[in-house]
């Protein structure tokens, strides 16, 4: 048996505007969207990982459900690689989005950073 990695699912308030934000922020490839049982999945695929991103499941009265509450177990971070981490982070600062923490091993430079939804973003720029 063998075993292939498929994708990564976000749940966003606003699918269409989130997957904008991806292709944006790190050039992204957009993929085509597809409604499946109400709800609306658009992928995005990054470095040849799919990042599938979906609208919330609409609850029993045909609403949208809330978001699961913050912390809560699952997805820490997702890792992205960059060329220029001062540079990145500079864009994110100036989206408004917030930098969690900066730091340095003998390997990375590191910064998180949050990104829609909530998500939690390991910006990390190799040394040397």
């Amino acid at each position: 048996m063998t075993y292939h990695f498929d994708h990564v699912h976000l749940v966003s308030r606003h699918p269409r505007d989130s997957a904008r934000w991806w292709v944006e922020t790190f050039g992204a490839e957009l993929l085509p969207e597809a409604e499946i049982r109400g709800i609306l999945f658009i992928p995005v695929l990054l470095d040849g990982v799919k990042i599938t991103i979906s609208g919330p499941r609409p609850s029993p009265a045909g609403e949208a459900s809330e978001a699961a509450p913050v912390p809560h177990y699952g997805l820490e971070h997702l890792g992205i690689r960059v060329d220029d981490l001062d540079a990145v982070v500079a864009r994110f600062a100036a989206q408004g989005l917030e930098v969690y923490e900066r730091r340095e091993s003998p390997l990375f430079k590191v910064a998180f950073v949050a990104g829609p939804d909530g998500l939690c973003l390991e910006l990390m720029e190799p040394r040397g």
